[in-house]
């Protein structure tokens, strides 16, 4: 019987033992939260440290000089949800097969390292994928085909300049993509890239070098926040978001883009922001240009080349609550610019740093700014252009009686 005890009392004694082995935080490794969040980033790693807690979530590895990841890394680690990899020169067979079979892994970060493809080793169930700052510059049609459970892809700053056919088709259930700062060009995105994503929600092609507006004929309709900002484009076509009914938010900027066509937003009902922010934009703002945006609230036009706006370039825009025309090109307005009959919600108007010549023709806007039912914003830097008499002057310092015509 004592040695049944003695027994009992060694294998717990050992048991116990094992388990604060495995339970204590690994230097030089940082842990927070009952240990569930192992913090081993910019520590002058060169493997990955033994006995991690096998109470560990979340795993940063970032920043380090680890060369390899063995097959028996992360083994025991059943509860690994988020592994960061980062800035560690990982490149094809660094990551040797089965180290990250680990199902339980959704989300890994594989980003500033030197692989030139996906790699093929990854865990089986990922959700959340970045490879960011890796010179991959082709994805091809079997990149993602062993990781259909993707819904969240970052492959950006990488020199990505082709996508081949059906690159993109396994990720099924994507719901946001970015490809930005990446050598992309015209042709270099197939027609129907996106096709097969019928439930993304946000795409990102900002500063890539593609200088044709894209056709948009096989972009999924949940599409809902398109970003395009940075690439050369010159002009938005008439109709061109006509295939994403469910767009509500569009940002195209610090681009050549001159031209807006009339009827460029047809059919988008859902749009609630739009930034068009640090373009060349100098074509007319027409009574058509933005028709149809009956749910649109805030449209950011600043620091453009927009010198004419026509009467009932507003009046379609509903909901509008925030308009920008900062830093423009323009001179006088129309009354009925700005007529809230049409436009019962507008809140805020912006438009300092354009050249107003303030004279009688812009007198009800000076009006405006001490009794509308909107807020006329920043008036001491809305400064006028002329005439000699008000040229220099800020509109916070003069009356409306000042906004007079000289015979």
């Amino acid at each position: 019987m004592v040695t049944v005890i003695m027994f009992l009392l060694y294998f717990h004694l050992m048991l116990f033992s094992t388990i604060s082995l495995a339970d204590e935080c690994p230097s030089p490794c940082t842990c927070q939260t009952e240990n569930t969040e192992v913090y081993c980033n910019g520590t002058g790693l060169t493997e990955i440290p033994k006995n991690l807690p096998i109470t560990t979530i979340s795993l940063y590895l970032g920043s380090n000089q680890i060369k390899v990841v063995p097959t028996d890394s992360f083994s025991g680690l059943i509860h690994l949800q988020s592994l960061d990899l980062t800035d560690n020169h990982f490149k094809e067979g660094s990551i040797q097969d089965g180290a990250l079979d680990l199902p339980s892994v959704a989300n890994l970060d594989l980003s500033i390292n030197d692989f030139t493809s996906i790699p093929q080793v990854l865990p089986p169930k990922l959700i959340g994928f970045a490879i960011a700052y890796n010179p991959i510059e082709t994805l091809t049609a079997s990149s993602f085909v062993k990781y259909p459970s993707i819904q969240y892809l970052t492959v950006s700053n990488t020199n990505l300049s082709k996508i081949e056919e059906h690159a993109f088709d396994p990720l099924t259930g994507a719901i946001n993509i970015a490809i930005s700062f990446n050598q992309l060009e015209d042709g270099s995105i197939p027609l129907t890239a996106f096709f097969k994503n019928q439930n993304l929600t946000y795409l990102s092609l900002r500063y890539n070098n593609i200088k044709t507006f894209p056709n948009m004929t096989y972009f999924p309709a949940s599409l809902q926040n398109f970003d395009f900002v940075g690439n050369p484009i010159t002009v938005i076509p008439s109709y061109g978001f006509r295939h994403l009914p469910n767009i509500q938010v569009i940002e195209i900027r610090d681009s050549p883009l001159s031209t807006l066509a009339d009827y460029a937003f047809f059919g988008l009902t859902k749009v609630t922001i739009i930034n068009f922010m640090d373009n060349q934009i100098s074509s007319t703002i027409t009574n058509f240009t933005l028709d149809g945006l009956t749910a649109l609230k805030t449209i950011y036009l600043t620091d453009n080349k927009i010198s004419k706006i026509e009467t009932g370039a507003f009046h379609s825009l509903t909901s509008i609550q925030d308009l920008w025309l900062s830093d423009n090109k323009l001179s006088t307005l129309d009354p009925g610019v700005l007529d809230t009959k049409f436009m019962p919600r507008l809140s805020s108007v912006f438009m300092d740093f354009n050249p107003w010549i303030c004279d009688c023709h812009l007198k009800w806007l000076r009006e405006k700014m001490d009794n509308a039912t909107y807020t006329i914003m920043y008036p001491h830097i809305i400064v006028c252009s002329g005439p000699p008499k008000v040229a220099g002057k800020a509109w916070d310092v003069l009356k409306p009686e000042d906004f007079v015509c000289e015979n």
